[in-house]
């Protein structure tokens, strides 16, 4: 759709990032384009390959060392000062990928914050007062834009109630709130990863009704070539520099091009041995303002060793919360969970020794990603093979007889060093604890433990061996994802969880994942239960996959079959693709 008015022009672009060790990486070279007044442009390419810093360049919040960008009458420079770049930002909204920002209270007050705070510049400050026509049009306004995204259902929940891709619908509407008042130009980074098909396809109707409605114009940077080929007036192919610049359906054909050919997936033992086996298994949350959250319904069901199960569903039935409790990190209200290794059962429902015996064979995958920010690779993986080495459970021992903690509390340790890093101070917290008593229970392994097996494990996760020193901020997305899997391997875990990791590859690195998993699959015998809305990925990877909706599950079997019959219940138009 060029109206042939330009709103936004970038010229000669470059961006290069500064490691602690001093290398540089360049990851913007020369990039030129044009946006047009109430276009879409899509932006497909690799992860690592500049989009996101692409994004945060243009909303102004990351400088760049040579080129200009032309937006509602300013040219800003590496040399523009802070006036300048306000300017840049005022002209603006951003959604980030993964990031969500979101406060504690309800989805409909974080939404009112941040309209409340376009007026008054504050979103510290508080609301006006609810018998005010100030509150109602600030409510009235909000409701009408948690619709937009099918989030008025939820409008009374606390924020920490939803599910991942729940909340980056929230982020999105928060996002429009602020393209209503004033932006030109709306940035979109990965906006739809975190969610189930169905809202996928909203998302469509969604945004270009956000371009109708506010005559805005959009940036979308997805890896998901459906949503790219349904939405996009043009698309860009960026790596560094932009290789292509055309139509949506010439540019993402040219990019898919160099995909890996899937390698076949290797049956599951025709022993069919049972490693996990879960009865009866309940689990309730509940929230002040409501009187029940989520209910997880006496659910049944085995997982054979060697099988790569996969879970799918709708967004907030409560997937996460399901593997969390398959995992060991939650208990239950109910039922077991029980671990068949070397010959011996052990319900990891049941806090001891135990049970940190069998969840060190247990590897773990989050969808937040959330990796200790200033962390080398290096220390990453000593920490990592600490925790689940063989010395684990006797150093454990040991050190636990020498401050006088019970194995109960050893083991409640020990399940939080599994958890994603902000959720663990405020637990700790609740124990009483710090986490200098974790470090003396679980110190790092020694580099000589994992030095003959890091760079192999690098390569087959497709990471180069100078990873090692690298923080993890500077890393992509999607290195870090690949970077997880790296970490978990190391300790040769007999299962695998996966909590939607993979929303953050591009469809060339997730086709490469596939393989690798396959591989390790295959070699290893490594069962592996994943949690994802990628279809086509679940259809190519996994044996078995279960259907679940409103906390039960609904469906089990064979993965074309349980897919095709979630897309009717879903109701969307079509299945999103990703290979």
């Amino acid at each position: 759709m060029k109206s042939g008015e330009v709103v936004l022009q970038i010229r000669d672009l470059h961006k290069s990032y500064t490691l602690e060790t001093g290398e540089k990486i360049r990851v913007l070279e020369g990039v030129s384009f044009e946006l047009h007044r109430r276009e879409i442009l899509g932006i497909i390419g690799r992860s690592g390959g500049g989009k996101s810093t692409l994004i945060r360049v243009l909303r102004g919040v990351e400088p760049f060392e040579k080129g200009e960008i032309w937006l509602s009458g300013s040219r800003i420079t590496p040399d523009s000062p802070e006036t300048e770049l306000r300017k840049l930002r005022e002209a603006t909204a951003l959604h980030l990928q993964r990031s969500f920002g979101l406060w504690e209270g309800t989805v409909l007050e974080n939404l009112m914050r941040r309209l409340n705070a376009l007026a008054v510049g504050d979103e510290t400050a508080p609301l006006p007062p609810e018998d005010s026509n100030e509150y109602h049009a600030l409510k009235k306004e909000s409701e009408k834009l948690l619709r937009a995204v099918s989030l008025d259902q939820k409008a009374t929940h606390p924020v920490h109630t939803l599910s991942g891709g729940e909340k980056q619908r929230l982020v999105l509407a928060r996002q429009v709130a602020i393209a209503t008042r004033r932006p030109t130009v709306l940035l979109l980074d990965e906006p739809v990863t975190m969610t189930c098909p169905a809202t996928k396809y909203q998302a469509i109707d969604w945004i270009k009704n956000v371009r109708r409605e506010f005559d805005v114009s959009i940036i979308v940077a997805s890896h998901l070539p459906s949503l790219l080929k349904s939405l996009s007036d043009r698309v860009l192919w960026l790596e560094k520099k932009i290789l292509n610049d055309g139509s949506a359906e010439e540019v993402i054909d040219s990019f898919l091009s160099q995909m890996d050919p899937p390698i076949p997936l290797t049956p599951p033992t025709k022993r069919k041995r049972v490693i996990i086996k879960v009865r009866e298994l309940k689990k309730k949350y509940h929230a002040e303002v409501l009187k029940e959250t989520f209910e997880l319904k006496g659910v049944n069901f085995d997982v054979l060793e060697g099988e790569i199960l996969a879970i799918i569903g709708p967004s907030g039935v409560g997937k996460t919360v399901f593997l969390r409790l398959m995992s060991g990190l939650e208990l239950p209200d109910g039922g077991r969970v029980i671990y068949k290794l070397d010959r011996r059962e052990i319900d990891i429902t049941k806090l001891g020794y135990r049970a940190m015996a069998a969840r060190r064979a247990i590897g773990r995958i989050h969808q937040e990603m959330d990796l200790p920010y200033h962390a080398t690779v290096k220390e990453l993986a000593m920490a990592r093979v600490g925790l689940k080495g063989e010395r684990v459970l006797a150093t454990a021992r040991v050190r636990a007889r020498e401050l006088g903690l019970r194995e109960e509390v050893v083991d409640a340790l020990y399940r939080l060093a599994d958890y994603p890093e902000k959720e663990i101070g405020p637990r700790l917290e609740t124990l009483g604890l710090d986490r200098e008593v974790m470090k003396e229970l679980f110190p790092l392994a020694p580099w000589e433990a994992i030095s003959k097996t890091i760079e192999p494990t690098l390569n087959l996760c497709k990471l180069p061996s100078n990873t090692l020193e690298r923080k993890t901020y500077e890393l992509s997305w999607g290195e870090r994802i690949r970077l997880a899997i790296a970490l978990e391997l190391l300790s040769r875990p007999k299962v695998l969880f996966l909590d939607e990791p993979f929303g953050d590859l591009d469809p060339v690195t997730l086709r490469a994942i596939a393989n690798v998993l396959k591989l390790i699959n295959r070699e290893l015998g490594l069962t592996m239960v994943i949690v994802s809305h990628h279809l086509d990925f679940v259809r190519e990877i996994a044996h078995r996959v279960i259907l679940m909706k409103e906390g039960m599950i609904i469906q089990s079997g064979d993965p074309s079959e349980v897919i095709e019959n979630f897309i009717r219940i879903a109701g969307a138009g079509f299945p999103f693709t990703e290979f």
